[in-house]
């Protein structure tokens, strides 16, 4: 004879799962590919158009989104797709000119040796993409740090 207490209730959790609803903290797969998606198209449009500090917005509205703690958010979920994303967004105008035939090594190759770091087009176009990711995670960091101060503030 069955345990009564092993046998499944109706409307219950199904055997063999939790009862005990997922974290917060993890975000599902769809959250990540959308912000991923959303941030490298929004990124590569408005960097086309000369938007350079795009992905400082897109950092803050990923901070914001994180902060509030809604489900599927956090750091790892919204927040580093969010810097993937600018990253690829940056990426893709210098890859369609490139392609197009514009001299971008010999631009990164001058612009390197007046920033005085080496003077390899590589190095200039890998620094650039880094700053994309920098401003996307400068962005979080700030939208998260105004979001925890308003709320110290309103607890005193």
């Amino acid at each position: 004879m069955a345990d009564p207490a092993a046998l499944p209730v109706p409307g219950g959790p199904a055997p063999g799962r939790s009862a005990e609803p997922r974290p917060a903290g993890r975000a599902r797969v769809t959250h990540r590919v959308a912000a991923f998606v959303v941030a490298a198209a929004a990124c590569g449009l408005l960097a086309w158009a000369g938007v350079w500090f795009a992905p400082f917005v897109f950092g803050v509205a990923a901070g914001a989104l994180s902060a509030r703690g809604l489900r599927g958010t956090g750091l790892r979920g919204i927040v580093l797709p969010v810097a993937v994303g600018a990253v690829v967004g940056w990426a893709f105008p210098v890859w369609v000119l490139a392609l197009a035939g514009q001299p971008i090594g010999a631009t990164a190759r001058s612009i390197a040796a007046l920033a005085g770091i080496p003077p390899y087009a590589g190095v200039a176009v890998t620094a650039v993409l880094l700053l994309a990711a920098l401003q996307a995670l400068c962005g979080a960091w700030l939208a998260l740090s105004v979001y925890r101060s308003a709320l110290a503030f309103g607890r005193r």
